[in-house]
């Protein structure tokens, strides 16, 4: 029987929308230019930009550095070029939070040049206000060109793969006592709950994602277990304690479960369901975190992947918590 699109709408989809933000600014921002200086070109896009939508809002989510080439002429007529960065254009960003770097193409030539120093300082102020004004339209555009991908339509015929790009992580599987391999003489053994068996006949793969934070293993703990910080970065209200059996309601209630054992602040494990995967299929996924001298790494290994949708949850995690966790400002190292 087919879902109505009030149901499949509920999910959690996103849509991998980098090639089109790419094009987008390169088209977008040669129109910006003051009465000294131009921008000509966009040198570079680095970073991602996706669509998502949860319980059917249209949302968002990109982190990106965008490197352009600005101009200007001297009175002789001579043309200077350098380069005007914006060093992070993010979805959550207001319009006087973006940070500019501005420099020449050859600094050797133009540093000690005052005229050219004024254009330089004109592109830093006056052109990075223009593109204030573009990046706080990029987010509009990308819905308005986008979002009709992810809403469901009524008579569309029931897929887990629903529009494109990532789903909802999948549930996995939960087959063994995952946490009690990394525990620490120093640290409390894990508690475990007895996990619920996945549902029979759904064959299932493996994904794993991961991500290097300046924060300590504790902080960061923290942050994914205390039901109060957890929306920092989820931006949903959470249902979560670190304590073996305590209910897991995330993102808005997309991704449901309960703790199975817990490492404090080493690792947790958990069950794992999304709600538009078989009846009854619950998984598992385990968080490690490893402290080094000024970091923490964060593993995130999910089986019990439907197979044909590894792809989806793979992106799915990478976007929901390796870069919701960047974009709070704990400064990822990829």
């Amino acid at each position: 029987m087919a879902m109505s699109s009030g149901i499949k709408n509920w999910h959690w989809r996103s849509k991998d929308c980098r090639p089109w933000a790419t094009n987008w600014f390169k088209t977008e921002l040669p129109q910006v230019s003051t009465s000294k200086t131009k921008i000509v070109k966009v040198k570079e896009v680095e970073g991602d930009a996706d669509t998502g939508m949860r319980k059917s809002k249209l949302v968002t989510i990109y982190d990106l550095k965008i490197t352009s080439v600005w101009e200007g002429k001297l009175a002789d007529g001579t043309v200077i070029q350098g380069n005007i960065v914006a060093v992070e254009v993010a979805h959550d960003m207001d319009e006087d939070e973006y940070v500019f770097e501005t420099f020449f193409e050859d600094p050797s030539a133009w540093n000690s040049n005052a005229e050219a120093q004024s254009l330089r300082e004109d592109a830093h102020k006056n052109l990075a206000n223009g593109l204030r004004s573009r990046f706080q339209q990029f987010p509009k555009a990308m819905l308005a060109a986008h979002g009709k991908d992810l809403l469901a339509d009524a008579d569309d015929a029931p897929s887990s793969n629903a529009g494109s790009g990532a789903s909802t992580p999948a549930v996995a599987q939960t087959t063994s006592n995952a946490a009690s391999s990394s525990t620490s003489p120093h640290r409390s053994q894990p508690v475990q709950a007895t996990p619920k068996a996945p549902a029979k006949g759904v064959r299932t793969a493996k994904v794993r994602t991961e991500g290097e934070f300046m924060i300590s293993a504790a902080d960061l703990w923290d942050l994914l277990t205390n039901e109060q910080k957890v929306p920092t970065w989820s931006r949903n209200k959470a249902i979560i304690k670190p304590e073996a059996g305590a209910e897991v309601s995330l993102f808005g209630g997309n991704i449901t479960g309960k703790m199975v054992s817990v490492s404090a602040p080493s690792q947790f494990v958990q069950t794992w369901r999304a709600p538009s995967w078989p009846e009854g299929h619950f998984g598992e996924l385990t968080a490690n975190l490893d402290q080094g001298s000024g970091s923490t790494k964060l593993s995130i290994e999910l089986t019990g992947v439907p197979v044909g949708q590894e792809d989806e949850t793979e992106k799915g995690i990478e976007v929901y918590y390796i870069r919701s966790l960047k974009q709070i400002g704990l400064g990822t190292i990829l």
